[in-house]
This record gives structure tokens, sequence and C-alpha cells, in this order.
């Protein structure tokens, strides 16, 4: 493996100067650069990403903290902040964690100190966590916060609008005819099942429906199990729903699985829809129609607020909240194909 030693010699020049070249220093002759890049692209030398980045302590690592990695939305979500950091050139620091961790505040100043972390990318429900954002505050470390479900001060936000994709989702029910709909929440405490709670209230209230009864609204933790026992619910009562929204597409999964073990055609004797387009959103049968987050423009977008971001964290009157659209995505479980 070539050495920036072996450039040096061969370009004619110092080390110091094939350093300079590497560290895209302006003062640097245009006829020597030259020279340093040929020797570099003769010699197939590659600089060391991670030492340079030491060296001129730029901002070229972006830490990303991960509670389920298996969860179908941070699963998406993690791929989609290593494309953008392709795109911008930057690294993603991956670690995990879990609250109620002991020594938590130890583990992550390990993170932050080893992979040299200035920013952070903060999903739900982490997002919502005061003391982790009080420390990383304290470390002086820039963050973007995914989804939260109140704003803070210091960082700014970038989501979907919960509300109105689940308004969309029940209004697209209604032009196929669907009035008896029944709607798994998320888990309770999350602000994206309130979000969607309230579109889905509000969808009716727009078209003049009345609200489905309180048999009809079950709530449910983002899981396969707890969408699984909500849909058994659901469909075992004696005026069961024609259509059923998912708070995401785990729960919308396995609303399927009860369908077909009850005997009902989907979408002819059940409609499902799910939310996110998670990965088992097109990998059952039959594939899930269903709310597309925008988790590429939303790790875009993250990423320039973390590059217009100050050396300091600091507060301001008013954060911003980057609202970017979402689509929804029709597919089997609610058309004939």
């Amino acid at each position: 493996m070539s050495t920036i030693y072996d450039v040096a010699e061969l370009a004619g020049v110092s080390a110091k100067t094939v350093s300079r070249v590497v560290n895209e220093d302006k003062a640097v002759k245009a006829s020597t650069r030259e020279k340093v890049l040929a020797a570099m692209a003769q010699l197939e030398y590659r600089p060391n990403a991670q030492a340079r980045s030491l060296r001129m302590g730029s901002k070229t690592s972006i830490g990303l903290l991960l509670e389920d990695p298996t969860s179908g939305y941070q699963g998406r979500f993690h791929q989609a902040m290593l494309a953008a950091c392709m795109e911008s050139r930057k690294y993603l620091a991956v670690e995990l964690y879990e609250q109620g961790m002991p020594d938590w505040q130890a583990y992550l100043d390990r993170f932050i100190t080893d992979a040299q972390i200035k920013d952070m990318i903060l999903l739900p429900t982490l997002c919502d966590f005061g003391p982790l954002k009080s420390f990383l505050k304290s470390r002086n470390i820039n963050c973007v916060l995914i989804s939260p479900s109140t704003p803070d001060s210091h960082y700014a936000s970038v989501a979907m609008d919960d509300r109105l994709a689940a308004r969309d989702v029940v209004e697209y029910l209604f032009s196929l005819g669907h009035t008896k709909i029944a709607h798994i929440g998320g888990h309770p405490d999350h602000a994206a099942s309130i979000l969607r709670r309230n579109g889905f209230y509000e969808a009716f209230d727009a078209a003049g429906i009345p609200r489905p009864p309180a048999a009809y609204m079950e709530s449910g933790y983002f899981s396969f199990k707890s969408g699984f026992e909500a849909a058994e619910r659901l469909l075992a009562l004696p005026d069961r729903p024609t259509a059923i929204f998912a708070c995401n597409d785990e729960m919308a999964a396995a609303t399927c699985s009860v369908a077909h073990k009850a005997g009902l055609r989907i979408p002819d004797d059940l409609a499902v829809v799910g939310f996110d387009d998670a990965p088992i959103s097109s990998a059952v049968w039959p594939a899930l129609t269903t709310v597309r987050q925008p988790y590429l423009e939303m790790a875009r977008r993250s990423i320039q607020i973390l590059d217009n971001a100050g050396d300091r964290v600091t507060a301001s009157d008013r954060q911003i909240r980057h609202i970017i659209p979402h689509e929804l995505i029709v597919r089997e479980t609610t058309i004939t194909s």
C-alpha cells in the first residue's frame, strides 16, 4: 500500500505538500497540485479519510442511535441516512441504545469521542428523551430531531404531516366505498400515534360521516403481536369493519394474517392499509397499501440542517420544524389486481 511519502517522492515534493493537496489547501499552486494528483493516481494512493477528518476537525461524521434496528421504520431510516451520507461525502456512525441502560452517559461519551461525533440524528422515541438531549447539549452536539412530540429550543426537527397522511388514507378508503373503517393505533405515548388518530377522526368529520364506534378503535404498540391481537378483536365483532387502517406496516401485516386465518378475502372482504412503507409492506401477500414516509428526503434535509448549524449549540426562540411531503402507495390490500 502506497504512503504519503511514496507520493511525495514520485511527485518531487515534500510530504507536507502532499498533505496540503489532500486537505484541499487553496494556497498550493495548480501545477504542483496536478503533479501530486497524478502521482496519487499512478500509485493508487487513498488517504485515510478518518485520520484526515480528525486532523481537519471537519464535520464529516454523523451519529445515529438505534433502539431497534429490526423495526421497519428504523431500518428504513438507517438505510436512507446511509444513502444521504454517501451523497454528501459524510460518514454515518451507528450505535445501539436502550433507554434505562446502566451508565448510558459514559457509554455515549465513548461513542461520541471514539467516532468524533459533532452531529447526531435522534429518532423517536429518543428525540423526546429529555436527559439524553440535555447530555448532548452539554457535549455541544448539534442534533436534528425526527418527528418529535414537542419542539426543542436548541434543535430543529424534520417530520412528515402524520395527521394529514392519516386523513388522506381514510378519504381514500371513502372513495372505495368504505365507511365501516376501524383503526389500530400505535403506542399511546407516541406523538405520531396521536396525530394519526386525529387525522383519522378529521376525515370522518370533514365528510359528515359519523365517527366509528369505540369498538372500532384499537391500540397497539407498533409490533406485529399487538397488531395481531387488535385485529383478532376487530374481526370478531358482530358487525365487523370492511376496512382497517393500522398505524404501521407491522400491525397491518398482522391484520392480514388474522384475516387469512378467518377465511376472509383481501381486499374483497376486508381492505387493509398500513403506514411507513417498511420492507414488510411489499414482502407480504397481498402487498400492503401504505403511506410512504419520505425517508431519503428527511435524511437529506437533516444533513442540510446540520451543515448549516453553528459551532455552538444555542437556544433559539423558534426552532424550525421542516415538513416533508408524504405519498400514498396503493397496492393489493385495497384494490383487486
